[in-house]
Formats: C-alpha cells, structure tokens, sequence
C-alpha cells in the first residue's frame, strides 16, 4: 500500500455515538465518514459530501441537508429524520422518523 493510499484511510471521520447537536459542518467533505448512533440534532450540512457515509441510527431531527451532494435515499432511510429536516432536492425523501 503506497504512503498516500495509508493516509487517505487513516483520515476517515469517526463520530459514532457522538453528541453534536447544532453543530456545523456546511461544505464539510465527509466521504467514508462513520455517523452511526450520532445526534446531529439541528446540526448544518449545507453542501457537505456524504460519499459513503455510515448514518445508520444517526439522528438528524431539523438537520440542514440543503445542496448536500452524494447522499442516498439508502443512507437517509437509514437514519432518524423529522418534518423539520431539510433535505437536498435531488434526494428521494424517504418517511420522517416517528
């Protein structure tokens, strides 16, 4: 494995289980990062890349997802979402959590 392909893995964001409500990551390239069990309540995402990301059980109740890119209708049905959630256009918008 060559020195660049180690560092390219080694930088994979890991917020499993964290609690970062209201935080913002707007243009944040998250690509390979692991969400999972995380409460981004009310949490900015404006134009962030999802390429890959883990959001199994993340919570994104009144989360801005606007101009999100690589996000899936998979990886959103995935997480916990609410009618407040704003969602990218392109993306299909799956049920809100109840």
């Amino acid at each position: 494995m060559t020195q660049i392909a180690k560092q390219k893995r080694a930088l994979r964001l890991d917020l499993h289980g964290a609690f970062l409500r209201f935080t913002d990551l707007s243009r944040a390239n998250l690509e390979n990062a692991n969400f999972s069990g995380a409460d981004f309540t009310g949490a900015k995402f404006r134009g962030a890349n999802f390429k890959n990301a883990n959001l199994n059980g993340t919570i994104l109740r009144g989360a801005d997802l606007t101009d999100a890119t690589n996000l899936t209708r998979e990886q959103l049905a995935t997480a916990i979402i609410d009618d407040q959630t704003k969602l990218p256009i392109l993306a299909d918008n799956p049920a809100p959590a109840k």
